[in-house]
């Protein structure tokens, strides 16, 4: 969310809208022409040169920008200003002028400078969860990490890193890297890159009143590991996947229905994962910290066997604006035909690129 705003003289803005505000409940058109047209256009893409602006300004009819963000850090950054979300000093807050219902329905009429249906709102943008993918496309940099302490000594280490791309209104695509290392007890640790991974998602269903998205995904894995050195499995696996999200109250619900088809079923077995998730944020904003379990049966039909695994995590932003944010979890089985590993231990760092740098 790159929030950038102009420079108000806020003495003058305050008595301006008071003013506006004693006139029979002026209407949200009213208020932003009166408290917002100066700087940012009564077209929303920005007042011209001339208006001692240090900072660039959004378009708010760019759909991109003003549809990614969900309401919460917008209220906040309308009513306490930018210097609360480490934004420009420039962009003055409103609370103790507007009420909650006034700054909504500015907020509102802002929003409807996008005239394209098309794009999911931040609404619908749930937290990340270390398994599930969001059903929500975005612009993300992922750093993950996964170690596993197996049966018999052996311990793995995962290290990658995914860079995701929005492609018009609905459209993802990805590119995962994975660093491995594979090490048993009394044995050589080998190392090197994984099997790298291709996907593309796409938003099927969104709808804002229900608070629901659906989406179809498609991942390509390439045999770009060393198999022979346990680094991947030594075959093209596509992975097809349909993920889903919805808000019941507080509650977030994720969940997602992943097939693995491998090319060679000698080398990797075909399985089914079906995955449910419960996240609890505890405040709107971007940077609310997140609890959240997710519940994973794995149906292997290769083998045919099943494994089920639990995964508590916990989610919380690192910049104000929550656009840097990190998790963690660990994995363990709970029921099924065999012991996989004893544990997991996961975590990732997540940067939304395209609305701050990695320090602001």
């Amino acid at each position: 969310m790159r929030w950038v705003s102009c420079r108000l003289v806020v003495a003058l803005l305050l008595v301006g809208v008071r003013a506006g505000a004693d006139d029979a409940n002026p209407s949200a058109r009213q208020i932003y022409d009166d408290a917002c047209a100066s700087c940012h256009g009564t077209d929303g893409r920005g007042a011209p040169a001339g208006t001692a602006i240090s900072v660039p300004l959004p378009d708010f009819t760019d759909c991109n920008f003003i549809t990614r963000e969900a309401d919460g850090n917008w209220l906040y950054l309308l009513a306490h200003g930018g210097e609360s979300l480490g934004l420009s000093s420039q962009m003055p807050g409103f609370g103790d002028v507007l009420t909650p219902q006034q700054i909504q329905a500015t907020l509102d009429y802002i929003r409807g400078f996008c005239h394209d249906p098309r794009w999911p709102r931040g609404e619908l943008n749930y937290p990340r969860l270390i398994f599930i993918n969001k059903a929500f496309p975005e612009d993300e940099a992922v750093i993950f990490e996964d170690f596993t302490k197996g049966r018999n000594g052996a311990r793995d280490w995962d290290t990658e890193l995914s860079v995701e791309h929005r492609i018009g209104a609905r459209g993802q695509i990805e590119l995962a890297v994975p660093l491995v290392a594979h090490a048993l007890t009394d044995a050589a640790t080998t190392g090197g890159v994984g099997d790298v991974t291709l996907s593309y998602k796409h938003v099927l269903y969104a709808d804002l009143p229900s608070l629901s998205i659906f989406s179809a995904a498609l991942d390509l894995v390439v045999p770009t590991g060393d198999r022979d050195r346990h680094l991947g499995d030594g075959t093209v696996n596509f992975l097809p996947a349909l993920l889903a999200g919805k808000k019941v109250r507080d509650v977030v619900i994720q969940g997602e229905i992943r097939g693995e088809a491998p090319l060679d079923e000698r080398r990797a077995d075909r399985a089914v994962h079906y995955r449910l998730a419960l996240s609890y944020p505890l405040s709107p904003l971007r940077r609310a910290v997140v609890p959240s379990v997710e519940v994973e049966t794995v149906q292997d039909v290769t083998a045919r066997q099943h494994n089920v695994f639990v995964t508590p995590q916990i989610y919380t932003g690192l910049s104000k604006r929550g656009h840097l944010a990190l998790s963690a979890g660990v994995q363990v089985p709970v029921a099924g035909d065999a012991d996989p590993f004893d544990y997991r231990l996961l975590a990732f760092v997540l940067w939304d690129y395209t609305d701050g740098g990695l320090w602001w």
